[in-house]
């Protein structure tokens, strides 16, 4: 397939925002990070992804906003390679070569031209020996190069005339990438912890997922020994010292679970999310009634528990059909993959939903999939040196 003008930006931001295992870059000019998060979105972000940039700082150039952005999140992820000149994108097993920069420049305002129809495996080949080339160096610090007359084109209106616009990005969809980002980021930490601790065996025994463990990991730390209540900000933490931190504190969680556990009674945790798979399942969504989409609420911590709160959750139930409530719920839980656009959806047809309330939502209903996001959550990552 042969894509121009508009279908060349369109069809590659449609594959980023899809991506399931990497996106691989080459490209020697790099512009802003306005106009690259419009050109392939911020699935990158993941920790999930494995996302590998080369590019030429020497003759070529990248605008320093989206190499902090770059290196930000993903350290490491950036090689220089003087004298670049192709222009590939690899996402999971689809291959675009183009004659595009990764620019605003190129996608909007130059004709440009690329095509799916390569060998895969020969691109692959190809981007490998670059990223492995003797001479293509990791870049740690930022320089604006030499091909200053082409980075001017990117600071304004001046030179080429626009040809086509981007693909939209909105504050929205930023806010699902960073959520998403987050994720993976808490699931990354949580099967090192499980790989370190082998987890509570008590907490498997009564149906915790691994998610539902590290998240009773996340309170304990916050409300009953209080290291990470006071938190502002990322702590240092070497990954010697995260192995430690992990493996003292499972000691006395594994404790504090035993001494409180209840034979007789299902934890909290098995209850919610029991309740919540029940009640909006397929089938059973269809028929939820007010009671019960009440009950949903309950479990959530940002409807009232251990707050009082309990007026919010009457507004959302008073102030949206029950038509509504279900069907927002069904298209976001039960018809394919949780994608930025349902949750924004649902946020903004149903008031009193926002975007705390949703992640609850979801993580409740797929609690082996999904953690539950919220402040406790990330001083619990910031306290093991992960920005959460």
């Amino acid at each position: 397939m042969i894509y121009t003008v508009s279908s060349l930006a369109k069809t590659l931001r449609e594959h980023c925002d899809k991506a399931k295992s990497r996106i691989w870059i080459c490209t020697p000019f790099i512009g802003s990070i306005k106009d690259v998060l419009r050109i392939i979105g911020g699935s990158w972000k993941r920790c999930d992804i494995d996302f590998r940039v080369i590019t030429d700082i020497e003759t070529g150039f990248i605008k320093q906003d989206t190499f902090n952005e770059f290196t930000n999140n993903r350290p490491n992820s950036i090689k220089s390679l003087k004298s670049l000149h192709a222009k590939i994108y690899i996402i999971d097993d689809w291959c675009l070569v183009s004659s595009a920069n990764l620019t605003g420049t190129a996608f909007s305002k130059r004709y440009e031209i690329g095509t799916d129809d390569v060998n895969l495996n020969e691109v692959e080949t190809f981007f490998n020996s670059l990223w492995k080339n003797k001479n293509a160096k990791p870049v740690t610090s930022w320089s604006e190069g030499k091909k200053l007359s082409q980075a001017e084109f990117e600071n304004g209106d001046n030179g080429y005339e626009r040809q086509t616009n981007l693909p939209p990005y909105s504050t929205e969809t930023g806010k699902m990438d960073k959520y998403f980002a987050r994720c993976s980021r808490y699931i990354d930490f949580a099967k090192t912890y499980e790989n370190i601790t082998g987890r509570c065996q008590d907490m498997v025994c009564d149906g915790f997922t691994l998610l539902q463990e590290v998240d009773y990991l996340f309170d304990y730390l916050e409300h009953v020994v209080c290291v990470s209540k006071k938190l502002t900000k990322v702590q240092l933490c070497t990954e010697s010292s995260r192995i430690s931190l992990i493996k003292k504190y499972f000691k006395e969680i594994s404790k504090h679970y035993k001494q409180h556990r209840n034979q007789n009674d299902k934890p909290r945790r098995i209850k919610s999310a029991e309740l919540v798979k029940e009640l909006t399942s397929p089938s059973r969504i269809k028929t939820i009634n007010k009671e019960e989409v009440r009950a949903v609420l309950d479990t959530f911590n940002c409807f009232g528990l251990g707050r009082d709160m309990r007026g919010h959750a009457s507004n959302f139930t008073k102030d949206n059909s029950l038509s509504d409530i279900r069907s927002y719920w069904d298209a976001l839980l039960n018809h394919g993959d949780i994608t930025a656009e349902k949750v924004n959806e649902c946020c903004k047809q149903l008031r009193h939903f926002s975007d705390s309330s949703v992640s609850e939502l979801i993580a409740w209903r797929f609690p082996d999939k999904y953690p539950i996001m919220n402040t406790c959550s990330k001083k619990g990552l910031w306290f093991f040196g992960i920005d959460g």
